[in-house]
């Protein structure tokens, strides 16, 4: 139930200006690194400037990949050619000259998905059934387009299955989060990749699987290293605790609701906290390269701020496409289990509806879950199951990363509620109050999950010993989150990939490998895991003492 002081709170919320600051930002293309984005931060410190906020810019180095054209036309035998429609998205290859080729249709389950049985075929023989051919695929999972690449695939032509919209949908072809590792350099597409629409895709396979015709391909894909912008807002509190805020600037084309929206809302939280007393302090952060640079920059701030965010970060709220045009479902769940009964509470007595309990989360620039710092929300509204506007799975809409996301798509009813369940959550998490880790829940989701895998009976078993009364919550929540979330050590980044519950045991059961080198592989880095989840287990351990 709401008091007397956040009934106070969210009437504050000006929701007016809220709507002009999406006009203003949607006015600007804001590709990272380019013109566009470069204007839209100035207008965002203008404003934070302007409510008396003190803020920091940032500029990081990024690997980003701008898709620039794609041209991709079908020979017929009578020598007559049609131009098909296409995209090429970010991490790609670019053709020096036309990539021309048979058309081939690959099941989706005759490609690899997961990395660890790519990596594991690679520096062996591998079959190249694909030799000089153009694969379509309804995939465009980065992992399938190189095994695609290690077979000999010529180009990869992907086919969207999850919507019947003619529109093409931006994206990239890439599993590194951020920067990559010296060693995971290789781990980028090196074959050109298109990607087409639902309808004249599938027409495609029918041709594909005819063997009556002959495809050329011509790519342009940008890649370099640019200067990113990440713009931090600083509010102060009585402890040098805080709460970070995050939300991507940068987008594709002129997004409005990805996120024009969610930078309005932050904008909106720095005022409305900018004049109250906080016990604890709020961090909000507009970050760059969420697209093009695949989360580039949050990742670059969580490498920069690596002891702050370790010792001193409570909690991760994310504001990403807030106000979408029908999206009144405020009820899919998105927090970790330590957070799941405050955000319920934020849920129930701003919109009156019941939060379900949501599943494993990446993306979204959740690039704290290494460090092991705790997630209240990644998003704060979807599209309801069944909705019209839905594409991917009914979670996005068919205007999601693409010209059409514009102003006209977002709903300013949903956009108070959104914004209204921001300022909430941030206040219940800076109250004054002892800070609501439930590190009880966060410690039954580890038993939870714990029997889904072999050999981790003595996981459990020291695990249901720990007595979790006398332990801080804090470094308790770390160490519970890295169990949970991550399979890479807390300076490191896991891959950008539909991951589960203990990742890097997820990885290993479901990998599939044909060879006993193969196998040989994934049992050690099963092991591996096995003693890092030990290892963590252990520091609990230790802190219990």
């Amino acid at each position: 139930m709401l008091t007397a002081a956040e009934k106070g709170l969210l009437g504050a919320i000006d929701h007016g200006r809220v709507w002009k600051d999406v006009e203003t930002i949607a006015s600007f293309d804001r590709r990272s690194g380019r013109e566009g984005e470069a204007k839209a931060a100035e207008f965002v410190a203008d404003r934070l400037s302007r409510a008396g906020v003190k803020w920091t810019l940032h500029r990081y180095p990024a690997w980003l990949s701008d898709p620039v054209s794609a041209r991709l036309t079908l020979l017929d035998a009578d020598g007559s050619e049609r131009r098909l429609p296409c995209k090429t998205w970010s991490f790609c290859a670019s053709t020096r000259e036309p990539v021309r080729g048979t058309p081939v249709f690959v099941e989706k389950t005759e490609l690899l998905h997961n990395p660890l049985d790519l990596l594991a075929a690679r520096g062996a023989p591998r079959e190249r059934d694909l030799l000089g051919k153009i694969v379509v695929a309804r995939t465009a999972s980065p992992v399938a387009a190189m095994d695609a690449q290690d077979r000999g695939a010529a180009a990869l032509v992907c086919v969207w299955e999850q919507g019947d919209e003619t529109l093409i949908h931006e994206g990239n072809v890439n599993f590194i989060w951020g920067q990559p590792d010296p060693w995971e350099s290789s781990l980028y597409p090196a074959l050109p990749v298109a990607v087409m629409p639902r309808g004249a895709g599938e027409a495609l396979i029918r041709r594909a699987c005819a063997g009556d015709a002959v495809l050329e391909l011509e790519t342009r894909v940008e890649n370099g290293v640019r200067e990113i912008p990440v713009l931090e807002a600083d509010l102060p509190g009585e402890s040098e605790e805080y709460v970070l805020l995050g939300n991507h600037l940068d987008s594709w084309h002129y997004g409005a609701c990805d996120n024009a929206t969610g930078n309005a809302v932050a904008l909106a939280m720095a005022g409305l906290f900018a004049a109250r007393p906080l016990a604890r302090g709020i961090k909000i952060c507009w970050w760059s390269g969420h697209s093009n640079g695949r989360y580039a920059g949050s990742s670059a701030f969580a490498a920069d701020n690596f002891d702050s965010l370790r010792r001193r970060c409570l909690a991760l709220c994310n504001a990403d496409m807030p106000g979408l045009r029908g999206a009144d479902d405020f009820a899919r769940g998105s927090s970790g289990p330590d957070l799941r009964g405050l955000y319920a509470s934020v849920v129930a007595d701003v919109t009156g509806q019941k939060l379900r309990p949501g599943g494993f989360v990446t993306g979204w620039d959740l690039s704290f879950k290494n460090i092991g710092v705790s997630s209240c929300m990644s998003w704060s509204s979807t599209l309801p199951d069944g909705s019209p506007d839905g594409t991917a799975n009914g979670f996005m809409s068919w205007w999601w990363h693409t010209e059409e996301d514009v102003m006209e798509h977002v709903d300013p009813g949903v956009m108070k509620q959104d914004a209204r369940l921001y300022a909430l959550a941030l206040s219940r998490l800076a109250s004054p109050k002892r800070f609501p880790f439930d590190v009880p829940a966060l410690t039954a989701a580890l038993e939870r999950e714990l029997p889904r895998y072999e050999d981790t009976e003595d996981l459990r078993a020291r695990l249901k010993g720990l007595p979790l009364p006398r332990m801080e919550p804090l470094r308790a929540t770390r160490l519970l989150n890295r169990a949970l979330y991550a399979f890479k050590d807390a300076p490191q980044q896991d891959w950008a990939l539909p991951l589960d519950w203990l990742p890097g045991l997820a990885l290993a059961r479901d990998a599939s490998p044909r060879t006993e080198r193969a196998r040989l592989m994934i049992r050690s880095f099963r092991r591996a895991q096995l003693n890092r989840l030990g290892d963590l287990i252990c520091a609990l351990e230790s802190l219990a003492s």
